[in-house]
């Protein structure tokens, strides 16, 4: 059964009578975001629709596995009047700005949005926002399912890539039975799931084990054991001949920790202006609203903002932040 029917027959109506979609991403595209936008690009393609799935930054090299990518392209690969699409479609997003310097391209009279997370605005011309659902990935789903595209091997591993990696490998507090049986259908579509997940989770560099040895170096504990830190600095990226990307997991560290419960990685930024904090909570912290504090938002379980200023600046910030909320009075 199709969930939010309603609201997928009226947008289905619309990308129907569309010929030039553009689909943005937020900036710092996650596996979610980048196979929902991928799955969407080629569905619309099959259907003779010119599709673009354009991004501020990056895909990490990690998903460059995934087909669909020739319907992929960065901002600053395009020119100002190389993107002139009807509709615009925006995955993954809580907000339009969200989607960062690519929102200038968003030159269409429809918007569209399609969000699990539950600080999503409701912005746009339509908005399917679902934060039952385990991924946006799971909503791209049955919007192919309602628009009658038939999920070919290619589109149902782009989709099952974003099912995948906003659960955890299905770990995660999001898992629910729905994403379990599109999971299951999508592997019925052609997806190897011990080939993806080999590739996302069995893979590194050894750049980026040498950046989490000199990251873990940096680990701190406080509030009795339920608060772990950890620091990546320029300097270990360097060190370790390392990417940005490479420290996108190190997080996961101090959160797996016996007894922690909130869990966070200060990343700074190369130009050191700045510090990328990721959040993580266990079971009991709904983290997303401390990012909110921070300019930033996200899932309950794993959040994440970006805070202007040095390491030592923002790590205090962030530090007098979470020691002002009550999650510790029973610590």
């Amino acid at each position: 059964m199709i969930p939010h029917r309603d609201i997928l027959e009226r947008i289905t109506d619309i990308l129907a009578r569309s010929k030039d979609v553009l689909i943005l991403e937020h900036e710092k595209p996650d596996g979610d975001s980048i196979g929902s936008g991928l799955a969407l690009a080629l569905a619309l393609s099959s259907l003779g629709k010119k599709a673009l799935l354009l991004s501020q930054d990056p895909h990490p090299s990690m998903y460059d596995f995934l087909p669909g990518r020739h319907l992929y392209t960065m901002v600053s690969c395009l020119g100002p009047e190389d993107a002139d699409p009807d509709v615009t479609v925006f995955l993954d997003c809580t907000g339009p700005e969200r989607a960062g310097k690519a929102l200038e391209y968003a030159h269409s009279e429809t918007w569209i949005n399609i969000d699990h997370h539950i600080s999503n605005s409701g912005f746009g011309h339509v908005s399917l926002v679902d934060p039952d659902a385990a991924a946006t990935g799971e909503l791209v789903f049955f919007l192919l399912k309602a628009m009658g595209v038939e999920i070919d091997e290619d589109m149902a591993t782009c989709l099952y890539v974003a099912i995948v990696t906003d659960t955890g490998g299905f770990r995660y507090q999001n898992t629910g039975p729905r994403c379990f049986h599109v999971a299951a259908e999508l592997i019925d579509k052609g997806v190897n799931p011990s080939f993806v997940a080999d590739l996302l989770y069995e893979t590194r560099s050894l750049s980026s084990l040498m950046l989490l040895k000199n990251a873990l170096q940096a680990l701190e504990v406080y509030k009795n054991g339920r608060l772990a830190t950890i620091d990546v600095t320029k300097a270990m990226l360097e060190d370790a001949g390392a990417s940005f990307e490479d420290a996108d997991s190190i997080v996961n560290y101090p959160r797996s920790i016996a007894g922690v419960e909130v869990a966070l990685c200060f990343k700074e930024s190369p130009d050191q202006t700045a510090v990328h904090l990721s959040l993580r909570s266990r079971s009991k912290v709904d983290v997303s609203e401390i990012a909110g504090l921070l300019g930033g938002g996200g899932h309950s379980r794993a959040a994440g903002a970006v805070v202007q200023g040095s390491l030592e600046q923002v790590k205090a910030r962030v530090l007098g932040v979470l020691d002002g909320l009550d999650i510790w009075a029973d610590s």
